[in-house]
């Protein structure tokens, strides 16, 4: 992997887990059910037992270990493209989103169930909302992706960038 398609995978797993965010922060709003994923992952690796309002330093440790998973799928993805399990489309995006889902469900539910003080939430509704927002997340990735790549001109400048640095 180049430097340019490390800075592209890193920019598509970002947007992704922006997406993925929104998405699972909507689904609270319309739902009244918690389904904050940073909030509970800051609070639950930082021991903060005030989930629905946790601390600041709670929040940032929620934050990063989000977007640092989000990049580490992005990758995931990138190996999965050059290795020719599925293609840069839409079809395979949504198809690699909802495998990431049911992962990401399997690795929550693991950690809800080996966590010491694990949140009083609906799971169901944590791992429905989970598995939309994955979904959102592979489209949004992997169509970045191919948007910056598909783009010549922009494509060449990061190519000439990538150069300088």
């Amino acid at each position: 992997m180049d430097f340019t398609h490390f800075m592209i995978t890193i920019l598509s797993g970002i947007a992704g887990t922006i997406a993925m965010t929104c998405i699972m922060y909507l689904y609270a709003v319309l739902t009244g059910k918690f389904t904050k994923v940073t909030h509970l992952l800051g609070s639950m690796l930082a021991g903060d037992e005030n989930f629905r309002n946790p601390g600041k330093n709670s929040l940032i440790v929620g934050v990063l270990g989000h977007f640092g998973v989000g990049v580490i799928f992005s990758f995931g993805y990138f190996l999965l493209w050059n290795w020719g399990a599925f293609r840069i489309n839409f079809q395979d995006s949504v198809l690699i989103g909802a495998a990431s889902g049911i992962v990401a469900i399997i690795v929550w539910k693991a950690y809800f169930t080996l966590h010491n003080y694990p949140p009083k939430i609906s799971q169901i509704h944590y791992f429905i909302a989970l598995f939309l927002a994955h979904i959102v997340f592979g489209i949004v990735s992997v169509n970045v992706f191919q948007l910056i790549t598909d783009n010549p001109e922009l494509w060449y400048q990061l190519q000439d960038e990538a150069k300088v640095l």
